[in-house]
């Protein structure tokens, strides 16, 4: 069995107290065994160790430029690269000039949500522009639901780690490119190529296998 991965989605976040999000996924040491399952808490935490997450779930991220995914240079020559076209919710993945794959993408929202509990303190779903770099490959991801996850729903913020955990929801595949922010498989395909997501970019399982395969760690990628 593979081992099992679990990733934060993280949105800008507004707010003059934040902090980076350096490492966004939690390794789980061993793999389950077949008759155990995620809502097994205690037997699930026995196996899990963290591995430099360097923020509090409850804390704020930063939305200057300079917390932004890694920025830089790139001239695009004959190599592979992901090219995301935000108003077109196209993904393409090209070598060089050449288009190698053309994927219907959801990008974000564009929404803002604030902390009842902290009017300050604001979220803003928002797919972040510029280029950056492919930072993780994960298999079976397991979504960590920050706060704000909680708040959209009106449910309380758990103080629990176990409590956070949402399998299922991600997808086979997920591809982290700094921040929190993932490229993943959309729970609803019927909501692809809308502007619906919390900043992540989603994409159909077909499409999303054939970009994990095809891209390696480092690959570049380019969000317009």
């Amino acid at each position: 069995m593979l081992p099992l991965l679990v990733v934060f989605a993280s949105p800008f976040l507004n707010s003059a107290k934040s902090i980076p999000l350096s490492i966004p996924f939690l390794q789980v040491s061993n793999s389950l065994s077949p008759d155990e399952t995620l809502d097994d808490t205690s037997a699930h935490m026995r196996q899990t160790r963290y591995k430099e997450i360097e923020f509090s779930l409850s804390q704020p991220l930063q939305t200057a430029s300079s917390h932004l995914p890694n920025h830089m240079p790139l001239k695009p020559q004959a190599t592979i690269y992901l090219l995301v076209d935000t108003s077109r919710h196209r993904l393409f993945v090209k070598e060089g000039d050449r288009v190698l794959h053309e994927a219907l993408a959801s990008t974000g929202s564009g929404n803002t949500l604030a902390d009842p509990r902290n009017p300050e303190r604001t979220w803003t779903f928002e797919t972040p522009k510029g280029t950056f770099s492919i930072q993780s490959k994960l298999e079976k991801p397991v979504w960590i639901r920050p706060d704000w996850a909680f708040i959209e729903q009106g449910d309380p913020v758990p103080d629990k780690m176990a409590d956070r955990l949402k399998p299922g929801v991600l997808g086979r595949y997920a591809l982290g490119f700094g921040n929190g922010y993932f490229i993943h498989g959309a729970l609803y395909s019927n909501l692809l190529g809308q502007d619906v997501t919390h900043g992540c970019i989603q994409l159909h399982p077909k499409d999303l296998q054939f970009v994990f395969e095809t891209v390696q760690l480092g690959t570049p990628i380019i969000i317009i």
